[in-house]
């Protein structure tokens, strides 16, 4: 199935959501060619998943844990990351503080122990994680946003989980994301915008070529608007006739497919913002 223009991705509710795909889906998950970290589903753009399973394997480092959890179809590595614990060992020494204070600082202490207790989870634990594929040494993990121990005696969420999964498969997942007709009827524009996808795409690579050629560590948005080799580029053909009704239309619109392509170059991470208030980008 062919991948759809990145522009196109919101219109697929999927996209946004938490997708409940088994394990065995999730490793075999094609990953997007426009966009990194982006996995397609029968067509449907999936970044975020949401996991049920059993840990079979834990391995522990300073800031995380790495679980490997089985969800009886597949075992994939989710990284859950501990919670940094307040830092109170200056301020309780002060002697100005208050008997209110050190009592605030003992409960944030407290507290901070009971998530670390939570967050070590021991083999067989059933546990539910949230968060985004992401590929680390040829492999597929899943970095957990939210995850935590279920508590399930009775096989209460299990067994939910079994009937809720399917449903979903049947009516969400395996039947292909289609464009709305509105948008799929090239009179109302849906030429424009896969145009449009593959001009930012061109120019973002335009861009690339051009820093590495140049040799260049710092730019701005405008710099490269004044480069007649980039500018050419980021004009669209399909509409140089429509263009005649005023210059600044025009300006407007080269202004937006520049962002756009700078933006999937901070994506890729090969350039991003060092300064909101000038605009200055490093590569």
């Amino acid at each position: 199935m062919e991948e759809l223009p990145s522009l196109l991705w919101g219109l697929d509710p999927v996209f946004l959501a938490f997708a409940k795909l088994y394990i065995k889906d999730i490793l075999e998950l094609k990953e997007s060619h426009q966009v990194p970290g982006i996995f397609f589903y029968n067509g449907h753009p999936i970044r975020q998943v949401d996991i049920l399973g059993i840990v079979v394997s834990i391995r522990e480092k300073d800031a995380f844990y790495s679980y490997g959890v089985d969800d009886s179809t597949g075992v994939i590595n989710c990284t859950c990351w501990k919670s940094s614990g307040p830092n109170c060992a200056s301020s309780s020494e002060d002697p100005k503080r208050t008997s209110d204070a050190k009592d605030l600082d003992g409960l944030m202490q407290e507290l901070y122990k009971q998530e670390s207790r939570k967050a070590k989870m021991e083999i067989g634990d059933v546990i539910r994680v949230r968060g985004y594929i992401k590929v680390f040494r040829n492999q597929r993990e899943v970095v957990a946003s939210t995850f935590y121990r279920v508590d399930d005696p009775t096989l209460d969420v299990q067994i939910s989980r079994m009937l809720d999964v399917p449903h979903l498969y049947r009516n969400v997942y395996d039947t292909p994301f289609t464009i709305p007709n509105h948008l799929a009827d090239p009179s109302h524009g849906l030429s424009d915008v896969l145009s449009r996808s593959g001009l930012i795409s061109q120019l973002s690579q335009k861009i690339l070529e051009f820093l590495e050629e140049k040799q260049i560590c710092d730019f701005d948005q405008r710099e490269l608007e004044s480069v007649s080799s980039l500018l050419s580029s980021a004009t669209n053909p399909n509409h140089k006739e429509e263009a005649g009704e005023g210059s600044s239309v025009t300006s407007r619109e080269i202004h937006n497919v520049f962002k756009e392509a700078i933006r999937l170059l901070q994506d890729k991470g090969i350039v991003y913002l060092k300064s909101h208030k000038t605009g200055v980008y490093q590569v």
